[in-house]
Formats: C-alpha cells, structure tokens, sequence
C-alpha cells in the first residue's frame, strides 16, 4: 500500500492522518539535517540568510543588521577558506597543469562533449569545476 490508497481507503480520499506521509516527512526532515550538516548545506544555509536579511525589504522594515549580515560573509569566507584549502592540497601545481593540458587535448579533439562531459568527468575521477578552482588559485 502506499500514501494514495491509504488515504482512499483509511482517510475516504482525503488527506487525515497517513503513516505513509509521516514517514516520508519524518526522511525529508532527517535528510534536510543532514545535509545541513555538511559544507555545501551550510554554505546553502548561508546562502538563503544572506538573501533574507540583506535585502530591500529588510532594509525597508528596519529589519536589516549590518553586525548579523558581516558575520554571515565572514562565515561563508571561512568555508571558501577551507575549500580552497582542500583544493590546493589536493591539485599542486604540477598535477594542475597536466589535467588542464589533458583537458584541453580531449576537447580539442572531440572526446569530451558537453553530451558526454558528466561521463567523462566520472571516468577521470574530478571534475572540470575542480579544475577551474584549481586553475584560479593558482592564477594560471
């Protein structure tokens, strides 16, 4: 059984009480702390508080919090920090310029695509934002 037919048959086509949803709900609320829980939920996290305290209605309504919205960005540079870090431990600047060369080949000769890039991408194991990142902090 599953949460339509629950609800025609235990709810008489409506929406009452309905296991089906409340387990669902419960996985969504689990999956969304989760993801929290990791740099990119929390730079997300950081994202959306940003949008709703620096914005013209806030500034408007007297909401608006110059000391909250610095520390928001200082956090956010912080995780970019990190990331940043991570990524030049993980490209030195030799391997960056292999796989930037390596890259360029196989798009100049047709084997990477943009039908076929996520495949590609998968079979060299890193990705071209990884390598773009990489490129940029090491200003070449």
């Amino acid at each position: 059984m599953n949460e339509r037919q629950y609800d025609l048959i235990y709810n008489e086509g409506s929406e009452g009480y309905n296991p089906y949803r409340a387990k669902r709900k419960k996985r969504e609320i689990e999956e969304a702390i989760e993801w929290g829980k990791t740099r990119e939920g929390s730079k997300e996290r950081i994202y959306r508080d940003l949008e709703r305290k620096d914005c013209s209605i806030a500034r408007e309504c007297g909401t608006w919090n110059q000391a909250e919205i610095d520390d928001l960005r200082a956090q956010l540079r912080g995780i970019e920090a990190e990331e940043d870090a991570e990524i030049l431990t993980a490209w030195p600047l030799e391997i960056t310029k292999e796989r930037r060369v390596s890259w360029n080949d196989r798009v100049k000769a047709g084997i990477i695509t943009p039908k076929n890039m996520t495949k590609a991408q998968a079979t060299q194991g890193w990705t071209f934002s990884n390598l773009k990142k990489a490129v940029k902090l090491h200003n070449l």
